[in-house]
């Protein structure tokens, strides 16, 4: 059900990405509907309204994930993972949210930044890092464990973006 896409994501298109995101408030970013601060995250997100991107994110989906049924794609959410920055061990869907889709870009080229790695928790209960390669777009289910790791040196941006439905049947 992983779906890893490498450097789909154009260089130029990452830049404008980056730019748009840094150009928007940056907030501290917390946890569930709220945004309630926690030991469990810290960086900073900004939201960002680019239709194209949007697009592009949901025919990806709609093209790789034939039996699940989409009724909503979230908003796109630019993060900001500075030196100390991470995001611990979590799920992206719960009993509230219906997600059952998220979506990770990798817009950071990997010499811009040490650490920060995506890890998705697979059979056993161990993390393994997901390529850092820029522009790669990776795609999960939403309740699949998951964290990115803290960063240790420069800056790491992504972009997520997370769809809501059911499973179909068919």
């Amino acid at each position: 059900m992983i779906k890893i896409f490498k450097s789909l994501v154009p260089n130029m298109a990452c830049d404008t990405i980056i730019k748009e995101g840094k150009s928007r408030p940056q907030l501290d970013a917390g946890l569930g509907q709220t945004n309630k601060k926690s030991k469990g995250r810290s960086t900073k997100v900004s939201f960002i309204n680019n239709e194209f991107t949007k697009s592009f994110m949901h025919e990806l989906v709609i093209t790789h994930y034939k039996n699940y049924v989409i009724e909503e794609a979230e908003d796109l959410q630019f993060a900001t993972y500075n030196v100390g920055d991470f995001y611990g061990p979590h799920c992206d869907a719960d009993e509230n949210n219906k997600r059952i889709l998220s979506i990770s870009v990798q817009l950071s080229k990997p010499s811009e930044y040490e650490g920060g790695d995506l890890c998705l928790y697979g059979i056993g209960g161990s993390p393994s890092p997901v390529t850092n390669e820029r522009g790669t777009v990776i795609i999960f289910p939403s309740n699949l464990l998951h964290e990115v790791e803290p960063v240790t040196k420069g800056t790491r941006y992504s972009l997520v973006q997370w769809f809501k439905g059911y499973e179909s049947s068919n």
